[in-house]
């Protein structure tokens, strides 16, 4: 496209601009030599998702590129794959969501084939409630790479307990599938676990729960119809699915932890320190994200010191205030 054009983008229209420049009332930041790979137009993606890889700018490009091809129905070549580093950092804690979809307990059509336990771990495109300053969906192509890889290493597990394994896609134990309302789970429990099925049979455990990771770049920021911050889950790496009897965490750090993953993905999303993320989420004021209009440049940084503000929580007690800000899954049942 003309340059002309080029230069009269939004920065939200470039997968990357780098920090230090000053974002004019429309939008778009100057000098504009910081902007990189327009992401506009299918072509831009295209052109961006070759260039990417002989690119200084690349690698921090790349998430907001692999978005950009999803949503063009783009199919990223092994190499670019490869360049993204396609694979979710096994390091972080996993994140849990929940869903209020009723379980059931299933049997043969004779009666007397092994019971076992059906439900959705997951239901496309309906919001959460709010998760610490912030709502989530779960786009319906969410599952769909690890589908296509064979749900590899997926457990069933009651409320996510290591010792309370119910089932394995290894073992064939637990099947997996997508259907127009979500993701579909049915796990044969144990003998030893029977108990699991009565608790599902009594009506005692109602909900379902499934744990991730997001492959980089399988999310999307934005904002709800409801006018609060809304993220997008479009890919991710399954790792369980449970019935639960309590949607809560085990503990606040370990729900703090998870929250973690968040957190990360709106600073890289943002473009903004995760400690300025957590902050602005802990005071339900992450909004401020998607309506300001300048970057943290001279004149935004005088006015920064002259405003009162509260002291900055960082790590662990930054996240564990989150959960304030955190809604019952369940509540109103």
């Amino acid at each position: 496209m003309a340059e002309l054009d080029t230069h009269n983008l939004l920065d939200n229209q470039f997968a990357f601009v780098e920090p230090g420049g000053m974002r004019d009332p429309g939008g778009r930041t100057s000098p504009r030599d910081k902007r990189h790979f327009p992401i506009h137009d299918e072509a831009s993606v295209r052109r961006a998702l070759s260039q990417a890889p002989s690119d200084p700018f690349g690698k921090h490009a790349m998430p907001a590129i692999l978005i950009a091809a999803r949503r063009f129905g783009i199919k990223p070549t092994a190499a670019q794959r490869s360049f993204a580093g396609m694979e979710p950092d096994t390091s972080k804690f996993p994140e849990r969501r929940f869903t209020r979809y009723p379980l059931e307990v299933r049997s043969g059509p004779d009666g007397k084939q092994a019971q076992h336990i059906w439900g959705y771990a997951a239901c496309f495109d309906k919001l959460s409630r709010k998760l610490g300053g912030f709502v989530e969906q779960v786009n319906r192509n969410a599952f769909d790479e690890s589908k296509l890889t064979g749900w590899p290493d997926v457990v069933c597990r009651y409320n996510h307990h290591d010792d309370a394994l119910l089932g394995t896609t290894y073992a064939r134990t637990l099947t997996l599938g997508l259907d127009e309302t979500g993701l579909v789970y049915d796990v044969e429990p144990p003998q030893s676990r029977r108990d699991v099925l009565e608790y599902v049979q009594r009506g005692d455990i109602r909900h379902s729960s499934f744990a991730f990771r997001v492959f980089p770049g399988g999310d999307e920021w934005g904002v709800s119809e409801y006018n609060y911050p809304m993220r997008t889950l479009h890919a991710v790496q399954l790792i369980d699915v449970a019935p639960v009897l309590d949607p809560a965490y085990p503990d606040a750090t370990a729900a703090a932890r998870a929250l973690d993953g968040a957190v990360r993905s709106l600073s890289e999303w943002v473009q903004a320190e995760p400690e300025e993320v957590r902050e602005r989420l802990v005071e339900n004021r992450a909004m401020d994200f998607f309506k300001r209009t300048d970057n943290i440049g001279p004149a935004r940084q005088e006015k920064h010191q002259k405003q009162e503000r509260k002291k900055t929580l960082t790590g662990a007690l930054a996240l564990l205030d989150l959960l304030d800000n955190a809604e019952d899954p369940h509540v109103g049942e």
